[in-house]
């Protein structure tokens, strides 16, 4: 390997592993709040350092990466006169970290040499994450308090002190695992493979996330869809539900689960009974009507940067519409159906895949405000978009 290829994996992978194992709070948590904050203008420094390194060899960017760019001017140009309007913060400097990663990535991977280094490292930095899930839960270690715990966590948070983000890294590890490895013939790397998608799967069920366990359900058909036949289909619709219901009355009648613990299963087993009105919303439906009545107030201009991360919204897809008004959001909406529909129109491979990524990234957008404010998280975006277009291509190559 070259110096040059080498500084270029150091100025944009580092700054992976740094977003996706969440560095920041624990640098700013166990050393120092100044140590934390330069920390983070470091891997912004170091991904605008590797832009130059490979800003001559770029190439034509992706349509979905387009997409992006479009929302995002749509997007600070309707929050930012909302702020001016409104009188509402506008913290510019707290979105610079995610855009970063967004132009870095959309930059480095027009470059198609880099794409797989990083589904790599992608995969490596998640399941890093679902080991550290585990071990924390083990040892009862809780990001909230920067130490061990007094009482016994209910939840597993993992690296990121909550629960939904820390499922949606461990379903990310299911299926980057899955997709790195797919094609290996080696016996051990499928033993691998098994092993690193039963430990992600598990660290799932330790967040205890309603929503994570219904997207782990759909992720695992998605990336096994070649066992779907249709007798599969149809055992599989009659007897996985009674199996669960079982596993999760034998569950419940344990005596193991702390009285939090009993309450996630039970919502879960109201989800898949479709006894949607016996499930606990966890207060998000209050902050959701909060964030409804702000919508109503402002609804073309929207109310300001960052405006439904300050309120606490819980929902990246409405949130939007909150910070930046109605016509961000709806060209937001028409980007995340992009993606779809390019998924779509993709081979099995890039389909299956994609979509697993796009339905725990959306449904998770329902009840998380946080998924398009993460640098790992758009780099995921970003290699979607360049590995679904990759795909576009050499159909229209091979055509007759």
């Amino acid at each position: 390997m070259d110096k040059l290829k080498y500084l270029i994996y150091i100025f944009f992978y580092v700054p992976i592993f740094y977003s996706c194992l969440n560095l920041q709070v624990f640098i700013t948590n166990f050393i120092s709040v100044s140590l934390g904050q330069i920390s983070a203008y470091l891997m912004i420094a170091f991904i605008f350092t590797g832009i130059l390194l490979v800003l001559k060899k770029s190439e034509e960017k992706a349509p979905l990466i387009k997409l992006w760019i479009a929302f995002y001017f749509l997007y600070y140009t309707f929050s930012l006169i909302a702020s001016a309007v409104l009188g509402n913060e506008a913290d510019i400097l707290k979105t610079l970290v995610y855009i970063t990663y967004f132009l870095g990535f959309s930059v480095l991977l027009s470059i198609a040499e880099y794409r797989k280094p990083t589904l790599r490292v992608l995969t490596v930095s998640f399941f890093i994450t679902t080991l550290l899930l585990i071990y924390f839960k083990f040892i009862n270690f809780s990001v909230d308090v920067s130490g061990i715990y007094e009482y016994n966590l209910d939840r597993a948070g993992g690296v990121y002190g909550d629960a939904n983000n820390a499922a949606v890294s461990s379903l990310l590890s299911f299926i980057f695992i899955n997709q790195s490895l797919k094609n290996s013939k080696n016996k051990y790397i499928k033993y691998i493979k098994l092993v690193g998608m039963l430990i992600s799967f598990y660290a799932v069920l330790l967040t205890f996330s309603k929503t994570g366990f219904v997207v782990a359900l759909l992720v695992i058909m998605l990336v096994n869809y070649k066992l779907f036949t249709p007798k599969r289909i149809l055992f599989t619709i009659i007897f996985v539900p009674i199996l669960l219901i079982g596993s999760i009355n034998l569950a419940l009648s344990s005596g193991k689960l702390s009285t939090v613990q009993q309450t996630r299963v039970q919502n879960i087993a109201s989800i898949l009974t479709l006894e949607t009105d016996n499930v606990g919303l966890s207060g998000r439906d209050y902050l959701l009507q909060n964030m409804l009545n702000f919508i109503n107030e402002n609804p073309i201009i929207g109310n300001g940067l960052r405006f439904s991360n300050i309120i606490r919204g819980h929902n990246t897809i409405l949130g939007v519409w909150a910070d930046a008004g109605i016509f961000t959001f709806i060209f937001f909406i028409i980007l995340l159906i992009a993606y779809v529909r390019s998924s779509f129109t993709s081979n099995s491979n890039v389909k299956y895949f994609s979509l697993a990524i796009l339905c725990t990234l959306y449904i998770f957008m329902l009840s998380l405000q946080t998924i398009i404010n993460q640098g790992y998280i758009m780099v995921v975006f970003v290699y979607l978009a360049y590995n679904i277009n990759d795909n576009q291509i050499k159909k229209h190559e091979y055509k007759p």
